[in-house]
């Protein structure tokens, strides 16, 4: 996500805290209000036809907030309603940095049309307050069911609880808006506890959402001390120096050996993310996609390991590969545990 686009964010998160006392709307009129806000999410892996499944909730002009697992590993991500008469293209998919939380925004092509929602602070949440769902449930658009707040349960490392309710949640509900009798978005609906009841749900709380800008941006210069480490050119405004090989969408152009349907694949996904990401190649034919300084020093550790080079492909929005010297070829120095380049082919 861009330095602009983390300001826009700021500065529209900063007016979208609800106030913490609100008039009570009927079922049918919070229904009304809310269900504008509610998408149904589409990620297409590969050449599959089966398309994966979500919701997610409207927060700004042009971002929305979902689960992670939704996108996860997604070629492309739309989202639509009017049972897919209006579809809308994601450009970027943005994971929380701490990937325990499974929290993503994502960032529209044009600008929606609804009014985004209004985040509730989670000190206004208590338990035995009425609460209602809006999802897709195994895809039924616009599905609305309503429960009770039945505690709020703080996990390991997190200062803020997520919230446990009675609200029916379903297989295609995640990324989902949970909301007060007031219509504000009190938290972000990820999963459901068994199979063998209906009425045990957990929601992240939204005003996670209000801590992405200064979480992304701080992962940001992570990032960038990351990439200087390894001998990464970097300007003054954060951006890498590029080669001139290739534009950063030209897929045609990635060297993809004897797995171009892997490669092309891969590289979609890095095409999806929002930035900081890295495209890597490395020189026993294995390649990735990463999004974080943890995992490209997982990678640098696996490079060690099998006793080959990671060569850099694209940084950010810059192809940075030169055929005749794959440079920038990143080291393994100062590497920490993370995840293994993509399958060899």
């Amino acid at each position: 996500m861009s330095i602009p686009t983390l300001r826009s964010l700021a500065a529209v998160m900063a007016f979208a805290m609800g106030p913490g006392v609100a008039l009570a709307m009927t079922p049918q009129e919070l229904f009304a209000n809310l269900s504008p806000t509610i998408w149904v999410v589409r990620a297409q892996h590969g050449e599959s036809p089966v398309l994966s499944v979500g919701s997610a909730v409207a927060i700004a002009p042009r971002l929305l907030v979902t689960a992670c697992h939704v996108v996860e590993s997604a070629t492309g991500v739309t989202i639509a309603r009017d049972k897919g008469q209006r579809v809308v293209k994601i450009d970027t998919v943005t994971h929380d940095p701490d990937h325990s939380r499974d929290l993503c925004l994502l960032r529209t092509a044009e600008s929606l049309p609804s009014t985004p929602a209004v985040i509730a602070p989670i000190e206004s949440v208590k338990v035995g307050e009425k609460v209602y769902a809006i999802g897709s449930p195994l895809g039924l658009e616009l599905s609305l069911t309503d429960g009770l707040v039945s505690a709020l349960r703080v996990a390991p490392n997190e200062t803020l609880p997520s919230i446990q309710t009675s609200a029916a949640i379903a297989p295609g509900s995640s990324g989902g808006g949970l909301f007060d009798d007031s219509g504000r978005l009190v938290g972000v609906t990820i999963s459901i506890a068994s199979k063998e009841t209906d009425n045990l749900a957990f929601a992240y709380p939204a005003q996670w959402v209000m801590e992405l800008p200064t979480r992304i941006e701080t992962a940001r210069q992570r990032w960038l001390k990351t990439l200087a480490a390894n001998g990464v050119s970097i300007d003054a405004d954060g951006r890498p120096t590029g080669s001139g090989f290739a534009a950063i969408n030209d897929l045609a152009a990635v060297p993809a050996g004897a797995n171009k349907t892997g490669v092309d694949d891969a590289y979609k996904q890095f095409l999806l993310l929002n930035k900081p990401r890295a495209f890597l190649l490395t020189s026993d034919n294995r390649w990735g996609a990463v999004a974080d300084a943890d995992a490209l020093d997982g990678l640098l550790k696996d490079c060690a390991a099998r006793n080959v080079q990671c060569g850099l492909y694209a940084i950010d929005d810059t192809v940075v590969w030169r055929p005749n010297r794959q440079a920038p070829v990143l080291t393994a120095a100062k590497t920490t545990p993370g995840q293994p380049a993509g399958p060899a082919p």
